[in-house]
């Protein structure tokens, strides 16, 4: 099941969908919103590696800082911390899902 997660950034939008295995392992992620990156592949790079890795706040934001330095990503009046909200805030929605059902 696909949870999505939503951060109303400084100038811009982040949507986030995604599946996670039972430990909290990104299976998929798609990001999408109304904000700007470079290169043109940069969301693409950043859901690539976000896959497989555990959906925890300073993991994901240490994640995403690595990629930014290697593929030397740029987000206008966006940061990483503003990704991580967005995937958090979808985390939460599984939290909840699955605390129901226990």
């Amino acid at each position: 099941m696909a949870y999505e997660g939503i951060h109303k950034a400084k100038k811009g939008l982040i949507r986030v969908r995604l599946s996670l295995d039972p430990n909290k392992i990104i299976k998929n992620i798609e990001i999408s919103g109304d904000f700007f990156l470079y290169p043109e592949d940069a969301l693409w790079i950043i859901e690539k590696h976000l896959v497989g890795k555990k959906a925890e706040k300073n993991e994901l934001l240490a994640e995403i800082k690595k990629i930014y330095l290697k593929h030397n990503i740029e987000t206008p009046f966006l940061n990483p911390e503003d990704f991580v909200k967005a995937i958090l805030n979808a985390v939460r929605k599984y939290e909840e899902d699955t605390c129901n059902i226990l």
